[in-house]
């Protein structure tokens, strides 16, 4: 309809068929225009969402299939764990209220809330919990999650199919659980705060409920509502979430990948939040319109680039040190990475214990890698691939890396490949090196050490083999000390930089930038803690 629409108050007697019209009668036509206006641009129903944006598309709707980042995410706001963590890496009651752990670290007992439900309106009780358990256990279920179980005496042999029960799982009283685990296992209560330990609805007839990847029916503030493919997914706010429910209506997470497209996006008001790009990071920074909507946080995470130790030239400790002495990691850092990382000194991140601030950094000096690539065996060049994800490398990075090594000595081919190939070539053994990236399950430094340099862990991209570092990562495991830990981690991670099986380059830091009326917004160290249920916008 015509948006040009006044009043001439030089026309206020024109006539109309049979009668003069009034004042009065024009300022009822006036109102009936604007009605019949309105009514044809009906307010955004998605006003008051929350507008963020996912990378990728998930691979389920299902916790026990939360294995990617976005899908846990996303399972992460439609339920809720026995614990879970809050803005750091500490840990918080979710949907149980309290917990014990028993002196030797083999029992832990949960008394959970007796008014969690279900959407369906289902109150949640311990059975849901072990069902959850046994589920997410079940071969298939097809879970690549077990990991998170596996500590709980019995699980091996339910999913040997040799029990019909995990035993070490008991339901003692309606909202009392208890868990008995294999051997004490200090890291086990932040498992139970990750996507994959969520619970689900207990169901007598159907121990897998395949529908849940793509009907979830959970407790969360956030109650799934559409999936549109390549686009979005959108919740709305859960009335009954026993937490409260959320100051906002619901949640879209729009699925766009590129970062053009988000920064426009943004910009235009159509996302909420956004994680600076790196190719971008001084325009946002030092913006005086957006600087102050901008937070910073230090990510448990680490950039590297592994080295297969049982294929040359990487058989030889000289070899891999010297890729370390090659690389001017500080100037990337610097130039590249506009001082959003932090110099690696080993595996483990600041903000974990075990990580050790005193440790003196292992300095740029290309001559000396040049030295130990002589004593090495390779006077004048020594050669090897080096394999990279294109969706998940920075290219200027990653040339200035080959770059370094070229000055002190190496060809570096470099060959890119998606992830899934270079997974199945990494399996098998067959990359010289590659360009990596480890992010914290949970915030325990044995989520740094155990699954990539324990010899039986499920992947041994690099073929790392020390028997002294399985029995320090086993004890660490083990005990309940939290300074033996520390002095366990800090020990493994000396001998680590030492046997260099890993060139550690940096932990990186987040910039999330956030529009001016979203209030009480938090970025959150662990990527599925963020409920989002205190965050409005300012009218």
């Amino acid at each position: 309809m015509g948006g040009n629409f006044k009043i001439n108050s030089q026309n206020q007697n024109m006539m109309l068929p049979g009668r003069l019209i009034n004042k009065t009668s024009v300022l009822g036509i006036f109102l009936v225009v604007l009605l019949s206006i309105n009514s044809c641009c009906p307010e955004d129903p998605n006003k008051n969402y929350l507008n963020l944006i996912i990378l990728t598309e998930p691979k389920s709707m299902d916790p026990a299939m939360s294995n990617d980042i976005t899908t846990g995410i996303i399972t992460a706001l439609m339920y809720d764990n026995l614990v879970q963590f809050g803005v750091g890496n500490d840990l918080h009651p979710g949907i149980a209220s309290s917990w014990n752990i028993s002196d030797d670290g083999l029992v832990y007992s949960f008394h959970l809330r007796d008014d969690v439900r279900f959407w369906d309106g289902t109150i949640l009780t311990a059975r849901d919990v072990k069902y959850s358990f046994q589920r997410a256990l079940n071969p298939v279920t097809r879970s690549s999650m077990t990991w998170l179980l596996d500590p709980i005496l019995g699980s091996d042999n339910y999913m040997q199919g040799k029990a019909d029960t995990i035993v070490g799982i008991s339901v003692l009283d309606t909202f009392e659980l208890e868990l008995t685990l294999k051997s004490p296992f200090a890291p086990f209560i932040g498992f139970l705060a990750v996507p994959g330990t969520a619970i689900v609805k207990y169901s007598e007839s159907d121990p897998v409920q395949a529908d849940l990847r793509d009907n979830p029916m959970g407790t969360g503030p956030w109650i799934f509502t559409e999936w549109q493919a390549d686009r979005k997914v959108s919740f709305k706010k859960n009335q009954d979430y026993f937490d409260g429910p959320a100051k906002l209506d619901g949640i879209i997470l729009n699925n766009i990948p590129e970062i053009l497209t988000q920064a426009i996006e943004f910009e235009a008001g159509n996302l909420d939040v956004m994680t600076v790009p790196n190719s971008e990071f001084k325009y946002w920074t030092r913006s005086t319109t957006w600087e102050p909507y901008i937070q910073k946080m230090d990510e448990l995470g680490i950039y590297y680039l592994a080295m297969n130790v049982d294929r040359p030239p990487f058989n030889d400790k000289r070899v891999r040190q010297a890729v370390t002495l090659a690389i001017d990691r500080e100037k990337i850092i610097h130039r590249i990475l506009h001082n959003s990382a932090t110099l690696a000194h080993g595996p483990i991140p600041p903000g974990l214990a075990g990580y050790d601030s005193t440790r003196t950094r292992i300095p740029f000096d290309p001559q000396k890698a040049k030295l130990l690539l002589r004593d090495a065996g390779y006077p004048d060049v020594c050669e090897f691939d080096l394999w990279v994800d294109p969706a998940s490398a920075v290219s200027q990075t990653i040339e200035a890396i080959q770059h370094y090594l070229s000055e002190a000595g190496f060809k570096v081919n470099l060959v890119r490949n998606d992830w899934n190939m270079m997974r199945d070539a990494m399996r098998q053994g067959e990359t010289d090196s590659y360009w990596g990236n480890w992010w914290a399950d949970y915030a325990d430094a044995e989520n740094f050490l155990a699954p990539l340099f324990h010899s039986k862990n499920a992947a041994r991209r690099n073929r790392y083999n020390n028997p002294d570092v399985d029995a320090q990562i086993e004890a660490l495991q083990q005990s309940l000390d939290e300074a033996e830990r520390e002095e366990l981690s800090m020990k493994i991670d000396s001998t680590l930089i030492e046997e260099s099986p890993y060139s550690f380059m940096w932990y990186p830091t987040s910039y999330t930038v956030f529009q001016p009326t979203l209030k009480d917004f938090q970025v959150h160290q662990m990527y599925f803690a963020n409920k989002y249920t205190d965050v409005y916008f300012e009218e």
